[in-house]
């Protein structure tokens, strides 16, 4: 289903994993919140065979000013966006991914029912940079967009967020976890 959506901006603060004391970090979730690897991957091993993939939309975006700044290219350039639930038995991470380049929107469009993970994180030249970890409530527009779907609407959402790189083509990532009591 194609659409076209200027996302709003971002009200949340975006901090490195090191910028957050210990005593704020979510104990349960900050293994999962500073994985450097496939997400996918790692939930995969959590939950076995029932793990899925539940494509949510798909279809073109406008950036807002902090995505654009993230992707290094000015507001309201034209995107490829990818919204998903990484799934067991029921949705544990809403995951939102923004293309800029007609290869990266190839990428997203040619992915199907298939996890961005398992695909990017088997290029040999992919490269995460930092993650970025947020704590968000029922204002901000990410939280909204990921219980939208959702059964469960819990208080706080952890989210954390990153660029991935696999060859020319750089990739926004948004993961939210739907319980912070644990994927």
């Amino acid at each position: 289903m194609a659409q076209t959506r200027v996302w709003e901006e971002n009200i949340a603060v975006w901090r490195p994993l090191e910028a957050w004391p210990a005593e704020q970090r979510p104990a349960s979730l900050w293994p999962w919140l500073a994985y450097a690897g496939s997400l996918t991957e790692k939930l995969r091993a959590a939950v076995g065979d029932v793990f899925h993939i539940r494509v949510l939309r798909e279809g073109d975006a406008s950036l807002a000013a902090e995505d654009a700044h993230c992707l290094d290219v000015a507001t309201g350039t034209a995107v490829r966006m990818r919204e998903v639930y990484l799934c067991s038995d029921r949705p544990r991470v809403y995951a939102r991914t923004l293309a800029v380049t007609a290869a990266g929107a190839r990428w997203l469009h040619e992915l199907g029912t298939q996890p961005l993970g398992e695909r990017v994180f088997a290029e040999a030249d992919t490269h995460r940079g930092p993650i970025e970890v947020a704590s968000l409530d029922a204002a901000h527009p990410l939280y909204r967009t990921a219980v939208a779907d959702a059964r469960h609407t819990p208080a706080l959402l952890w989210a954390r967020r990153s660029l991935l790189t696999v060859r020319a083509s750089r990739l926004l990532i948004y993961e939210c976890f739907l319980d912070e009591a644990g994927v």
